[in-house]
């Protein structure tokens, strides 16, 4: 787990003894996510210059450096993430006549792309955003992973590509303009969070889970999808069928969580009363024999507080459990400070009591795995029973009414009208935005669950919950993954029909079954319970939370984007949606915290 920067200085606007100094510059603003190592290189030209800052995970010496070249110099590597079945590809490699030097994945790697080019990325099983870069032919790849667990952030103009594992690395390059953007602040609005490939600022873009992105000697990008999750639900169910699927994803699991459980350092558990996080422990406890540390937070004067679920299923799975009750003070001094601590605006809730619980967990592991990813791949949220219900099943004869009524209804955040009179200038990306994922809404007799499914996968995940994951566990410098992203795990969650994933008690109905195996029956039949700040929080600080609201609203009618967009302003602040309250907040404390003006 580490971060990564670089540049491709096509025109050589800077000199070599700048250019070097630019991106130590670039790394060092991000020393969280790697504080044990870093390193830099430059091409002997001046053309190309990569940095990297390392949290050493797998082999802790010196042979895990980065930028790591292969023997003969040509390429050079730099990675941020986890490659969870490197030494099946070592082995494979191996047997082909490659050798190595280091017992790292990250030289499995570099040495897996010099034999498969691109071909390798289907391959792997990971967490990553990379870099490579072809020294003869004065080429450059990049790639993330299936999922967007790990970010990466790229600005293209003539003579310059420069790129980082956070956005505010890149304005340490000088000579650039950085502003908002309308359409992204338009996105932001309709989702709390902007979706690749946008970013919150002009020019600068995010490179799309499962996507490759080349760069060639001249400085023209070409990207190329090699992953996509596409929902086809078997025709067929059964209950045979169900047990037999809810086996094939048990053993799924469990190969996930050995891989997974890999590490050379202390590694952890984040456990809720969630069938998520619970399964992944009780997984790892009864069937791979391990007792896993595991770490709950609580919060003070919240009744629907988790702590004393997951203590009880801690003590059934005999884990070694640490918990911590954290209290309104707490909250109050990360809620006033979160969005400096984001590095792109992310308005999920769920941000605070996540810095809290990795901050927590960093006490005593640099690694946690968690359950995120379950409720997309197996039905579990809410909405979906409730946009089912909404649409009888079927949504080809009217597709825009599903989108629609998704993000103005049952995952709402300012509303589409508002958006349209805060910011009609970007009327035109709105439109494109409801009109790109109405596909998923027009086969024949397939329930809106699987095309809800899809689309949360693409936008919501990667958009919302993994960068929050990603960027509160890095403030720490915490490691996290999750066994939800096995490639037989998401193939076996592609298939399912509706009745595998939910009926009219409950959902995720194929994760429950397996829970039931290993806990008590209880536990596998409770209700979901998201993990976000307790509604207490807002009921209870009303007066705080207008001023939050005051001091956004200032903070960002200071800025070149909203100086001349009052009435915008005057829209997204008279709200009354709690998620559009938040998002605000967090808006306008990353704008007083970003390190440029905007």
């Amino acid at each position: 787990m580490c971060g990564l920067v670089g540049f491709l200085n096509f025109d050589r606007r800077f000199e070599a003894p700048q250019a070097q100094q630019i991106v130590r510059s670039m790394a060092e603003a991000m020393n969280y996510r790697g504080p044990d190592m870093d390193g830099y290189w430059a091409s002997g030209d001046n053309l190309c210059h990569l940095g990297h800052k390392r949290l050493s995970i797998i082999d802790l010496s010196e042979g895990g450096r980065q930028p790591m070249l292969d023997e003969s110099g040509r390429y050079v590597i730099v990675f941020n993430g986890e490659i969870y079945n490197f030494h099946d590809l070592r082995d494979k490699l191996a047997e082909s006549g490659v050798t190595f030097r280091s017992k790292s994945d990250t030289e499995v790697l570099l040495k897996g792309y010099i034999k498969y080019g691109t071909a390798l990325f289907p391959q792997l099983d990971g967490m990553f955003a990379l870099a490579i870069y072809d020294t003869q032919q004065k080429t450059m790849v990049l790639a993330r992973d299936r999922a967007g667990e790990k970010p990466l952030y790229y600005r293209s103009e003539p003579g310059l590509f420069l790129f980082g594992s956070e956005l505010h690395t890149l304005t340490k390059v000088p000579g650039l303009d950085w502003n908002m953007s309308a359409g992204a602040i338009a996105l932001y609005m309709l989702y709390r969070y902007v979706p690749a490939p946008q970013s919150i600022l002009e020019g600068v873009r995010k490179l799309k889970p499962g996507c490759m992105l080349t760069i060639d000697a001249k400085g023209k990008t070409f990207e190329r999808r090699y992953y996509t999750f596409e929902v086809d639900p078997d025709a067929e169910a059964s209950q045979e069928g169900f047990l037999q699927t809810c086996d094939r994803v048990e053993a799924a699991m469990i190969e996930s969580l050995r891989r997974r459980l890999i590490s050379d350092v202390p590694l952890g558990m984040f456990l809720s009363s969630g069938i998520d996080s619970s399964l992944v422990c009780a997984l790892a406890a009864k069937r791979l024999g391990i007792v896993p540390r595991t770490f709950t937070i609580g919060f003070e004067g919240d009744d629907g507080s988790e702590h004393n679920v997951a203590r009880s299923i801690a003590q059934h799975l005999g884990t070694q459990h640490s918990e911590h009750v954290f209290g309104a003070s707490d909250f109050d001094n990360v809620g006033r400070s979160i969005g400096s601590l984001l590095d792109e605006p992310n308005g999920d809730r769920s941000c605070v009591p996540t810095y809290l619980l990795c901050k927590f967990a960093r006490e005593q592991v640099t690694v946690a795995l968690s359950g995120d990813g379950g409720d997309e791949l197996f039905g579990g949220y809410g909405r979906y029973d409730a946009m089912s219900k909404r649409f009888g099943g079927g949504t080809q004869d009217n597709p825009r009414a599903a989108v629609t009524g998704y993000y103005g209804g049952a995952l709402p955040v300012f509303g589409i009208d508002p958006i349209e009179q805060a910011l009609p200038e970007s009327r035109d990306v709105l439109e494109s935005e409801l009109d790109t994922p109405l596909p998923l809404f027009q086969h024949p007799g397939r329930d809106i669950i699987h095309g809800l499914r899809q689309l949360d996968f693409a936008y919501y995940l990667p958009g919302a919950v993994l960068a929050k994951v990603d960027r509160m566990s890095m403030r720490s410098s915490l490691e996290t993954r999750t066994p939800f992203f096995h490639h037989a795990v998401l193939g076996e969650a592609k298939t399912l029909p509706t009745q595998y994933c939910l009926n009219s008690k409950m959902a995720k109905l194929v994760l429950r079954e397996i829970a039931g195996r290993y806990l008590p029956r209880e536990v596998a039949l409770l209700p979901k319970k998201g993990f976000g700040m307790p509604a207490s929080v807002f009921l209870n600080n009303v007066k705080a939370v207008h001023a939050e609201m005051g001091k956004a609203f200032e903070t960002l009618k200071a800025t070149r984007f909203f100086s001349g967009r009052t009435k915008a302003l005057n829209v997204m602040s008279k709200v009354d949606n709690i998620n559009a309250i938040w998002a605000f907040i967090v808006l306008g404390q990353w704008a007083r915290s970003f390190p440029v003006r905007l």
